[in-house]
């Protein structure tokens, strides 16, 4: 359980914070940059909608983005 709540903050955090994918997704569909897309603009909120889906996913893939992902969150903070 511990694992895919990492999983999903790691994943989540990456996705806002680093790759800003939310910012490629607005210019593409131009959405004014000041309106929010939630969950996918949101680390808590993004985070708590994987946590589900990962719920229901194999054990091997949650793994699996728990180590790449927290990898980069840590290199993230370390840099």
């Amino acid at each position: 359980m511990l694992t895919i709540i990492l999983a999903a903050f790691f994943f989540a955090y990456y996705f806002v914070n680093v790759a800003r994918i939310i910012y490629f997704i607005k210019k593409v569909w131009q959405i004014p940059f000041e309106k929010r897309i939630k969950p996918f603009d949101c680390v808590t909120c993004l985070s708590v909608w994987m946590a589900v889906l990962f719920y229901f996913m194999p054990f091997e893939f949650v793994q699996f983005i728990c180590v790449i992902f927290g990898a980069g969150f840590i290199g993230q903070k370390i840099k």
